[in-house]
């Protein structure tokens, strides 16, 4: 649902069904990546470390469940772009989504 949300921008969107096919495929820079909480696997905040580890600054946009206020923190001093809870995956990654690719156009 979330590639059709975001193709319906015109942005090109590739999606991996874990951290390491992700970090596997070398994906090179990108506008804005969006990782769940809850991957298989390594997690979206541990992604989102070993990228700031690498020195990769990418925007990161974790979802997470609502309720869940400590990886919503976690995931901010981790330094994502924004934590976005899946009950408003619709409208919250689109408007979001939108922002960071034109702050990445300048």
């Amino acid at each position: 649902m979330l590639c059709s949300l975001l193709r319906s921008l015109s942005v090109d969107v590739r999606a991996f069904d874990s951290a390491e096919s992700y970090l596997s495929a070398a994906a090179g820079k990108l506008d804005c990546l969006i990782a769940d909480v809850e991957l298989p696997g390594m997690s979206g905040i541990e992604l989102l470390r070993l990228l700031r580890s690498r020195g990769i600054d990418d925007p990161v946009i974790v979802l997470g469940a609502a309720e869940d206020v400590r990886a919503a923190v976690m995931a901010m001093r981790a330094g994502a772009s924004d934590f976005i809870e899946k009950t408003n995956v619709d409208l919250g990654v689109l408007a979001r989504v939108t922002n960071l690719i034109a702050r990445v156009a300048l």
